[in-house]
């Protein structure tokens, strides 16, 4: 396995667990209930879409820590921190790099949750989005050779991220049509008026 390989292991284990934290989410803010519906079964979602966040941000923390050790193209840390003028891709290198702060910032916020009160903190939450968005546009259009800055989009890393932001994109669009209602037991009030 080269540097190569490994950065993008780490790329697609990143929008692996960034796809599982989005939907578990999106199934929390719908009012999901493991209990009532599948798998009838008693499941912490709050811990498991916490523990997604913590594996998300720590991959998407070392996918470019890796390019630090290639030896050509050179990478510096100007170039992983800000890199706009990074040796390959640097509008793609800053989208990958806007998704991570905005992660971090989502991550932090959640720490302090209780500090900073929940409007703002629901608020801040909302960084998800276009932080899933950047991770999509970076993850599908960076060349994982880092040679010519045209990637295969059939290859089989290029399908796993279109995948997932076609899943994210089907699930943020079933959020937005059942906004209000969620997957709530019907209430006896509801059931009488209906």
């Amino acid at each position: 396995m080269t540097l190569l390989d490994l950065c993008s292991y780490l790329g697609l284990g990143a929008v692996g667990a960034t796809t599982v934290n989005l939907l578990l989410g999106l199934l929390m803010a719908m009012r999901y209930s493991p209990v009532r519906l599948w798998p009838h079964r008693r499941v912490n979602l709050f811990a498991l879409h916490q523990w997604t966040a913590y594996l998300a941000v720590a991959l998407t923390l070392t996918h470019p820590l890796v390019l630090l050790f290639l030896k050509t193209p050179h990478f510096g840390w100007p170039d992983i921190l800000f890199p706009i003028h990074s040796p390959l891709q640097p509008k793609l290198n800053l989208a990958g790099a806007t998704a991570l702060y905005l992660l971090v910032l989502v991550l932090i916020s959640s720490l302090l949750r209780t500090r900073i009160g929940r409007p703002l903190w629901r608020r801040l939450h909302y960084l998800v989005f276009p932080s899933a968005i950047l991770l999509f546009l970076h993850s599908i259009l960076t060349d994982p050779n880092l040679k010519d800055g045209h990637p295969d989009l059939l290859d089989g890393g290029k399908v796993f991220v279109e995948a997932a932001a076609l899943l994210s994109l089907i699930a943020i669009a079933v959020r937005v049509r059942l906004r209000g209602r969620g997957l709530r037991a019907p209430s006896a009030d509801r059931e009488r008026v209906a």
